[in-house]
């Protein structure tokens, strides 16, 4: 049975987030980790970006073994900071590929849709990509590939800035997001590479499998780790404290720079975050929660707003299967007509959002 016990008010009182290493915590007691095996302890887990021995640290430096007889269990994950696959030029544009402001030379990654009461229809990545850490204007463009990865801004712009959630660089944290609006529908598609479609919400369990698609490392699978923690993570501007945030994990590298905005889904390709920082061994990632995301913009748009769910198949699946097949029967050294004619079953499911709306509407 887990005990009830307030873990940030015991990490306030103690004061634990200013000794020497420390990150971050798990917002709950977790099981204690003993030579790389879960046990049946409870204890307050605490996030460090180095062991160091006891013998190098002074007397009031060391985590106590207990605090208020609750075990402590000391994690390495490393620093973590923002983070920046799919590099190239899609079109139509699918999720889990590299995007970038028009006028700033960098890459991150597109994270999913949102859609509103009004059948209005977003795309979704992290403030620090799209709206610079709070610097960003509604209409700024956005371009899809990054500049980075040679997007150009005078024929690459997907869509423009709506808004953001604003990152308080002096207090808590849930999220790291911004909004943007469609240029043009025809030239996205609802769907994320490799994965297909988000065919729900999701909350992250511990102990369970999470894959995310990424500008950088394409697609990877981890394992949730922590369900709700929180965490400081280094920024341009400061250093900023997370709550309420997830942590995945491999023994492989599952992140790299140019991986922030990178939609986070479970097994059953239900939606759970955005990723949105990763430690510099690429072996871990933190991702705000979907819940936390719609809240979040729920209470600033002062309207409902959701992650859309559509069950569209992978990009490009068809395309690939279509021109195989063609230049088995008519070899080409030019494809783009072939290319031309294959997009126009690929945009359908976005194109048909609106039809979905109003059976929402009606119930």
């Amino acid at each position: 049975m887990v005990m009830k016990v307030d873990v940030k008010e015991i990490v306030e009182k103690y004061q634990i987030m200013k000794y020497p290493n420390v990150v971050g915590y798990s917002s709950k007691l977790q099981k204690k980790i003993k030579e790389g095996k879960v046990t049946d302890v409870d204890c307050i887990r605490i996030y460090v970006t180095k062991k160091i021995p006891k013998t190098m640290l002074r007397k009031d430096e060391v985590i106590p073994e207990k605090i208020e007889g609750i075990p402590t269990d000391i994690i390495e994950i490393g620093k973590l900071r923002k983070v920046q696959g799919f590099k190239e030029r899609y079109r139509p544009s699918p999720c889990g590929v590299s995007t970038s402001r028009a006028d700033e030379m960098a890459s991150g990654t597109i994270g999913w849709f949102m859609v509103d009461e009004d059948a209005n229809i977003y795309l979704m990545s992290n403030n620090h990509v799209w709206a610079k850490e709070n610097q960003g204007i509604r209409g700024d463009q956005i371009l899809q590939p990054g500049r980075l990865d040679g997007g150009d801004p005078e024929r690459d712009v997907i869509a423009e800035l709506y808004d953001f959630i604003e990152i308080d660089f002096t207090g808590v944290n849930k999220v790291d997001v911004a909004l943007a609006s469609l240029v043009d529908p025809s030239i996205v598609y609802a769907s994320i590479m490799v994965v297909g479609g988000a065919v729900g919400k999701a909350s992250p369990i511990v102990n369970t499998k999470a894959k995310k698609v990424g500008r950088s490392t394409g697609y990877t699978e981890g394992i949730i780790f922590d369900d709700s923690a929180t965490v400081n993570v280094e920024y341009d501007t400061a250093t900023v404290t997370f709550t309420d945030v997830f942590i995945v994990k491999s023994d492989k590298v599952i992140v790299q720079g140019g991986d922030s905005g990178s939609p986070v889904l479970d097994e059953n390709n239900k939606f759970l975050g955005l990723l949105f920082a990763g430690n510099d061994e690429g072996t871990l990632y933190v991702a705000c929660k979907a819940s936390n995301i719609e809240s979040a913009f729920q209470y600033k748009l002062g309207k409902k707003i959701w992650t859309l769910t559509i069950n569209s198949p992978r990009p490009f699946e068809r395309e690939y299967v279509y021109l195989t097949q063609y230049q088995q029967m008519h070899p080409l050294t030019d494809l783009s007509v072939a290319t031309i004619l294959s997009f126009s079953f690929l945009v359908v499911p976005l194109l048909s959002i609106n039809k979905m709306m109003e059976a929402i509407e009606e119930r």
